[in-house]
């Protein structure tokens, strides 16, 4: 310790200050005697009013005991109630209690015998007090014996409350003499004390403002400090460098069921984890402290054990700043069960999902073929009816039938829209169209029913003519048929106007450039109640037409979903009575309109029988007997001949036994399926080379790939219409026998052709074919340039095709399709095979197309 130096003083200053000190001590001494006088005195009553108290508290349990004695005696003549039996009983209870537990009375409870008197007055107690907690009968019965017994009580508690007087008497002489030796040595060393400070003064007085303003700064910190642990949620635990608990809050006595005085000492591992574990977790956790005070705070999760042996996961963060003599290291302890618990929750009810995704899809799929299978017949029937005598009655009763399929086909057809979009399997074109011509056409299709109400439909082009553009032309035209057609449903003797704008591009932007569809009616409007719903699945707007429009209300549900697959937005904007505002933004991008052929609307091919085609034999495998009847009615009016088979199993014995030119089956069927029916035909056969056709309601893309697979040509989804049916009968020479390859599909679609060459004229036509053939030449030698199948080949492929489909070449498009799928699915030796078969199908296919070329020039 350093102490100030003194400057030496004159004497006479130096004997005034010198007594002035020793009057201070003096007198300082003189009021600490006098104080220690007062204090032993106090204290001296303090001790007897201790005493006096703990020998009243003694002599009061023997008086309980008598009191509990009488009332039972009183209780057995009926001169008083159980429920002073219960009541002195109780607080005799009380009274043991409070000597057992009371540190007042450790010293002389814990003595052998006052302790054994206290446990046989306790046994006493214990024994009968389920008999006082008991009914008023059963109590009753039990007052003699009591009595008998609290005899015995009675003279324990005399004995218990002797012993104690004799006991405090004691403790009180030995008490004062130790309080007052203690009081004698105070005043000596109160002096001393003095006599110190009074020198210290002066350092004291130099440090203490220094030392008030750290000890606030400290106090404030650990208070902080104290309260961030007190009320921290997490459970802090910590430990000194041997592993000997030091601090446990509030939230490790929850978390473990320890206390923080059962923790406080021990060593950390036995107390919070299992034997079995202990020992690996210590060598772990030797080498998670030696990387903390390496690298940082450490985090990992460790299995810990609660007070009742429950095992729970937990999450530990561990800080130490070094191993040195008093290091602390703290751990922040998290409970993580019920996050691994909601984790567990959230995969199986992902997986759940997912499986109810595949049970919807399959189920949907199920439903399809019977769905679609009555409707083929109905449909067919239909179809089958125009060609007998009607009267006009049955015409229009035959039309009306007619349009209720096609509705009821269309229903159909957006349920497995929705599942397809639902699970993410919305495949998007991408290839030139002239938009313009497309919302012409819609709005064409729509106009006959709008005039019928009384409504008209306009074009505005707001910022001129929007053009070729590059996208999916049958998405785009599938949306604006919806909203199109909800404007007509719900406007009469009003006007529709579809909007059309091109988006200014924002600087900088990477985007596509957008394009703005707006259809606008003078319907009946929604209400803003509706309006957020409109888009949702299976939602309808019940108005004053009082549901006479109809619908699933899964349009507009699908249309959202399609317009978000295109990467674009979609919105409604209505006022009740004033109409409605449909809005969708896509990105369009426009495209050089001298190289792209105009993307026309669908139409209806008529393709009446002609005799001059050859007669081909057709085997029918269709287990259900109104579909053969409809197939070979259909085919006998065209001469072909035609055999038929109920099921797969028979079909194929058929197809091994006779050679056929067409064999078109149906997919579910009993006994045998048709995809295990193709392959087996496909294996070895009279009719291996002949061209299969699937008849089937799965529509959707994966269950067409593996028609695919499986051998199969060409794929019609029922109902088929007897134009698609016989459109798809012609091919292109069989393949000779013996080969290891199906027959091939028919290599140009000519009624494709037919329809372009007769909407954009003959010149137009033989340009727009030299350009696709030039474009196919380039794009065959980028594709066949490089001997490993990559990316670059699948989108080569993936133009390519969509520039052979709109020419009508059905082969080359398909085996494109092909290649591009075995690149994206990793498949290389698929694609490699596909590569090797594309220069002698495109040669075929060109000198097919050149072909056609010369016939439109003759």
């Amino acid at each position: 310790m350093t102490f100030f130096p003194i400057r030496p003083r004159k004497p006479l200053a130096g004997s005034i200050r010198m007594l002035a000190v020793v009057g201070l001590v003096l007198t300082l001494l003189a009021m600490i005697g006098t104080l220690a006088l007062d204090v032993r005195d106090r204290m001296s009553e303090l001790d007897r009013a201790d005493s006096d108290n703990g020998q009243w508290v003694m002599m009061q349990t023997e008086v309980e005991v008598l009191r509990l004695q009488t009332t039972l005696v009183k209780a057995q003549a009926s001169q008083t109630g159980l429920e002073d039996v219960r009541r002195w009983f109780n607080v005799l209870y009380s009274r043991l209690r409070m000597l057992e537990q009371s540190p007042l009375y450790g010293a002389f409870i814990l003595q052998p015998e006052n302790l054994s008197a206290l446990k046989a007055m306790q046994a006493f107690i214990d024994r009968w007090v389920s008999t006082i907690d008991s009914s008023d009968a059963v109590l009753a019965t039990a007052l003699q014996q009591m009595a008998s017994e609290s005899e015995e009580v009675q003279r324990t508690a005399r004995d218990l409350s002797l012993r104690s007087l004799q006991a405090f008497s004691a403790g009180t002489d030995r008490t004062r003499a130790r309080v007052s030796d203690t009081l004698t040595q105070l005043a000596v060393t109160t002096a001393a004390t003095i006599l110190l400070l009074v020198m210290l003064a002066a350092m004291a007085m130099r440090l203490y403002r220094m030392t008030q303003r750290q000890a606030k700064e400290n106090q404030t910190v650990g208070e902080r400090l104290q309260l961030i642990i007190a009320t921290s949620p997490d459970a802090i635990v910590v430990t000194n460098r041997g592993g000997w608990v030091v601090e446990f809050n509030p939230a490790a006595e929850t978390m473990f069921g320890f206390t923080r005085k059962q923790a406080m000492g021990r060593q950390i591992v036995p107390l919070l984890f299992s034997v079995d574990d202990q020992a690996a977790y210590e060598s772990r956790l030797r080498g998670i402290v030696s990387r903390t005070v390496q690298a940082g705070p450490q985090r990992f999760e460790l299995t810990g054990h609660r007070a009742s042996g429950q095992a729970f996961p937990l999450e530990v963060s561990m800080a130490v700043r070094d191993l040195k003599p008093g290091a602390l290291i703290v751990g922040f302890l998290r409970d993580i069960s019920r996050r691994q618990a909601d984790q567990l929750a959230l995969e199986q009810a992902l997986t759940r999902a997912r499986a109810g995704e595949k049970a919807k899809a399959k189920f949907l799929a199920v439903m399809s073929h019977e769905m679609r299978t009555p409707l083929n017949g109905l449909i067919g029937s239909m179809e089958q009816m125009h060609d007998t005598d009607l009267d006009d009655n049955q015409r229009e009763l035959l039309r009306v039938m007619e349009i209720s399929g096609g509705i009821l086909l269309s229903h159909v057809e957006s349920v497995l829209d929705l599942s397809s979009a639902e699970a993410g399997q919305i495949r998007l074109a991408e290839t030139s169209f002239d938009l313009d011509r497309l919302i012409e056409d819609c709005i064409a299709t729509q106009a006959g029913i709008a005039r019928t109400n009384g409504t008209t439909i306009r074009h505005v082009m707001l910022t001129g003519p929007l053009g070729q553009v590059s996208g999916d032309p049958g998405r785009v035209q599938q949306i604006l048929l919806n909203l199109i057609g909800n404007a007509v449903k719900f406007t009469r003797n009003g006007a529709i106007t579809v909007e059309t704008e091109r988006l200014p591009r924002k600087s900088g932007s990477t985007t596509a450039p957008m394009v703005e569809l707006r259809v606008i009616d003078t319907g009946i409007g929604i209400p803003k109640s509706e309006l957020t719903r409109v888009f949702e699945d299976f939602a309808t707007v019940d108005s004053s037409y009082g549901r006479e429009t109809g619908g699933t209300g899964l349009g507009l549900g699908i249309a959202r979903r399609l317009v978000q697959a295109m990467g674009g937005s979609i919105g409604v904007e209505s006022e009740p009575g004033e109409g409605s505002l449909f809005w969708l933004r896509l990105p369009l991008p426009p495209t050089d309109s001298a190289l792209t052929v105009p993307i026309l609307a669908p139409i209806k091919a008529t393709i009446p029988p002609q005799p001059d085609k050859p007669v081909l034999d057709v085997l029918i495998i269709e287990d259900n007997d109104i579909n053969r009847f409809l197939l070979r009615r259909t085919l006998i009016s065209c001469n072909h001949r035609v055999t038929e088979a109920s099921d797969g199993l028979e079909g194929v014995a058929m197809a091994a036994k006779t050679r056929f030119d067409v064999i078109i089956t149906d997919i579910a069927m009993p006994r045998l399926d048709g995809i295990e029916a193709s392959r087996r035909i496909r294996a070895g056969g009279a009719s291996r080379a002949a061209r299969i056709i699937a008849l089937t309601a799965h529509a959707l893309p994966e269950e067409q790939e593996r028609f695919r697979l499986a051998g199969m040509d060409a794929c019609l989804t029922k109902p088929v219409s007897r134009e698609t049916l016989l459109a798809h009968l012609q091919t292109s020479p069989a393949l000779p026998n013996g080969s290891g390859l199906t027959a091939q599909p028919m290599l140009l679609k000519t009624a494709s052709l037919h329809e372009l060459a007769e909407t954009v004229g003959h010149p137009v036509m033989l340009s727009l074919m030299t350009r696709m053939l030039a474009e196919g030449d380039a794009m065959l030698a980028q594709i066949t340039a490089h001997p490993v199948p990559n990316e670059d080949m699948a989108r080569a492929a993936h133009r390519l095709a969509g520039s052979s489909s709109t020419f009508g070449a059905v082969a080359f498009c398909e085996a494109l399709s092909a290649l591009e799928l075995a690149i994206r699915r990793d498949q290389m030796a698929e694609a490699t095979r596909l590569i090797a078969r594309l220069p002698a199908l495109w040669e075929d296919t060109r000198e097919a197309l050149a072909q056609y070329g010369a016939l439109l020039n003759s």
